[in-house]
């Protein structure tokens, strides 16, 4: 039984792997949308090469773009805001293994990032972290702890650099590349 369980388990992740390969935004809309029950509204976009863990538990709002090669983890809960601009290379996770465990049990906590966020390049969130309302991440950095609303985080572990303006503002994400 476990191993059958298994099996599906490694082949469901093949195909999420294989969807986010196609070159076609309306077929990995639809293949994430109704196969892979993630939730994202049709003016939001998923870039290509984007994998998943547990996508069914991954929830994007409206206006967000996330980059190429994405990885998001949705086993702890993974919830992301409206107008929320994440780059390429992003990785997101929920679930980490304690490394103060002489068993090295897992552990998890959902990651909630906010309306108005911008996370560069190459920025990794580890699980438990709450990004809030309108905070830019620069490329390159290890968020371990929640970011407090409309202000600048980088480095690794991410630290404050600064506040910023608050500004509300609709992500264009009507024109999607035919071939990304």
């Amino acid at each position: 039984m476990f191993q059958a369980f298994r099996v599906v388990h490694d082949l469901n992740i093949y195909l999420i792997h294989l969807t986010g390969n196609i070159p076609s935004h309306r077929f990995r809309d639809f293949m994430y949308r109704h196969f892979f029950k993630v939730e994202f509204p049709k003016d939001s976009i998923i870039y290509w090469k984007c994998n998943f863990f547990r996508p069914s538990n991954v929830h994007i709002g409206h206006n967000s773009i996330i980059g190429n090669n994405a990885f998001l983890d949705g086993r702890g809960g993974l919830y992301i805001g409206s107008n929320v601009n994440i780059a390429g290379n992003f990785q997101v996770y929920t679930m980490e293994h304690d490394i103060t465990s002489p068993t090295f049990e897992s552990t998890s906590g959902e990651v909630v990032i906010d309306d108005y966020v911008y996370i560069g390049t190459r920025v990794m969130i580890m699980p438990g972290v709450h990004i809030h309302e309108g905070a830019v991440i620069a490329s390159g950095a290890v968020v371990t702890k929640d970011v407090p609303a409309w202000c600048m985080y980088g480095g690794v572990p991410a630290k404050y650099i600064k506040d910023r303006p608050v500004v509300k503002y609709t992500l264009n994400t009507k024109i999607k590349d035919l071939f990304r």
